[in-house]
């Protein structure tokens, strides 16, 4: 229902948006400059329309990126120009009384326009092949004294199918994070974006990751294969136990519903993974209580769990988990801040929609990962590809 909608409603309104801009700024312009108007109108609608319907009838079998720049260049020709006729508008405001129109709306919506496109033009060739590198110390009481000091590289959501011109940029990055000497690399879901076979010539490099206790992943909504088009269920299986093979090809470790104890000395604490766990319409894979029977025990412990919906539903009510690591939300590609306030279209659906977050009772933590990749459109605006070291400290 959501598409169909989608389908009909963007169009329209930018054909709106088109005859509102035509009538105040073309109509008395040569007829050359009106039919380069409404051909560039035409042929931007018309790539959108047959991108998704592509996209639609032939699921899975085209290369999801030219139906992701197709909206991109719808969003970049149409974004601005939103803009611009909205505030332009307010001209027609004095002649309410019998005033004559004003310029105001026209300058003040011309240079919000050129800014938009600008953001939009950034976010999509230079943000979006630009991870930021954030470091981040949590300390806890629990944490045991020979983990004090303990570093994790977190990254999510690469989306590998998406990466595109910056996938380039990968063996960059895999030198990066080696170059952090972590502990421990913690990958939080969504490797591929919509079937397995997307992964095979990304292996070599992210089988380079290196880290003292190794590579451990889980599994993310988009790597099961739920929005690919298979010719049967069988096929639909039998590729997610490839991608899971190929994983551990790479020198990952899968953490499947299961969990494994990393050793300090004397010390040690839990590394938990689940399948994910997410709210209708995504599916719920995990199973916490598989992965680590004794939710409630004096271990300190850290879960992977892609979607962090989860902390909030079953982790803080039910376990004493300390630190759980997420990601799927890529605040939806689009943050805004200003001096420490930070919002995103991400925030009314995913209440820990980025960074830290510590429940009431001062114990469970969460870490929600921005993600690397892109889905629906190839652009990061505020939000840039996110690689998270962070440093266990012991709270004395």
């Amino acid at each position: 229902m959501r598409l169909p909608l989608l389908l009909i409603s963007l169009p329209l309104l930018a054909l709106l948006t088109d005859v509102y801009l035509f009538r105040r700024h073309l109509r008395h312009a040569p007829r050359w400059l009106k039919v380069l108007w409404w051909s560039l109108t035409g042929v931007v609608l018309v790539a959108v329309f047959l991108a998704v319907l592509f996209q639609v009838k032939f699921r899975g079998t085209i290369d999801i990126n030219v139906a992701m720049w197709a909206f991109y260049a719808f969003f970049l020709v149409y974004m601005p120009k939103w803009f611009y006729a909205i505030l332009s508008l307010f001209d027609y405001l004095p002649r309410l009384w019998h005033k004559h129109r004003s310029r105001w709306g026209h300058i003040v919506g011309s240079a919000l326009a050129l800014f938009v496109a600008a953001s939009i033009l950034y976010g999509a060739f230079y943000a979006r092949q630009h991870p930021v590198y954030n470091e981040r110390t949590i300390s806890f009481d629990r944490l045991p004294e020979g983990f004090d000091g303990y570093r994790i590289v977190q990254f999510s959501d690469l989306h590998i199918e998406t990466l595109g011109s910056a996938g380039r940029y990968l063996p960059e990055w895999v030198d990066r994070i080696n170059s952090l000497h972590p502990d421990l690399i913690v990958f939080t879901g969504d490797l591929v974006n919509r079937q397995g076979g997307e992964l095979p010539p990304f292996m070599d490099e992210l089988s380079r990751l290196s880290a003292t206790d190794g590579v451990y992943s889980v599994l993310g909504n988009h790597d099961y294969g739920d929005y690919y088009h298979w010719t049967s269920p069988a096929d639909q299986a039998k590729t997610l136990q490839k991608l899971i093979a190929d994983e551990g090809h790479m020198g990952w470790h899968m953490l499947n519903n299961r969990s494994v104890y990393l050793h300090r000395g004397n010390d040690s604490i839990a590394l938990i993974g689940v399948e994910n766990w997410g709210m209708p319409p995504f599916p719920q894979y995990g199973r916490l209580n598989e992965a680590y029977p004794a939710r409630n025990d004096s271990t300190f412990k850290i879960l992977l769990s892609h979607n962090p919906l989860h902390w909030r539903h079953e982790v803080i009510p039910r376990t004493n988990i300390d630190l759980t690591l997420s990601g799927h939300t890529h605040a939806m590609q689009l943050k805004l801040g200003w001096k420490g306030f930070e919002y995103s279209l991400a925030e009314p659906m995913y209440p820990e929609w980025s960074g830290l977050y510590v429940a009431p009772d001062g114990h469970h933590k969460l870490y929600v990962n921005e993600g690397i990749g892109c889905v629906f459109l190839p652009i990061r605006i505020g939000a840039r590809p996110e690689i998270t070291i962070i440093t266990l400290k012991k709270d004395s």
